[in-house]
């Protein structure tokens, strides 16, 4: 199953770089945000999905494509793949919400992989998503 979602970027609250007790930190507005992200990305990938049973076992790819920083929108664009998976935790959950995977544990999605990709415009911008199922053990 693979997807795109355009126009969907993490909300800056999502970045690890802003620290678990940074000053300017407000626990309300991160909340907010993870359950805005795993919200847009379930309802988003219930349209591609196709499948009744969610995989036992998978390897899930999100791919966190944008053009480049904007004051003011309140998007996250990470540089790193280390730093768009951290802020991306919540979308994995989407995928719980929409049955494509059963769980996030390890015994579920032994494989998660990330990339950032720059495109070409900010009408490119958004988050690709691939599951793959993998065997049982």
């Amino acid at each position: 199953i693979s997807f795109f979602l355009p126009g969907l970027l993490p909300s800056r609250w999502l970045s690890p770089n802003r620290g678990e007790i940074k000053k300017g930190r407000v626990p309300a507005l991160i909340t907010e945000a993870k359950r805005e992200m795993r919200g847009d990305v379930a309802i988003g990938a219930l349209s591609y999905v196709n499948n009744n049973e969610p995989f036992e076992r998978s390897h899930v790819f999100i791919c966190l494509r944008w053009y480049k920083r904007r004051q003011g929108d309140g998007k996250y664009r990470p540089e790193d793949a280390g730093n768009a998976i951290y802020a991306l935790k919540s979308a994995i959950d989407g995928l719980i919400d929409a049955r494509i995977i059963v769980d996030d544990g390890y015994k579920n999605v032994p494989l998660l992989t990330g990339s950032v990709e720059r495109c070409d415009s900010f009408d490119e911008e958004g988050l690709y998503v691939s599951v793959s199922e993998l065997p049982s053990e």
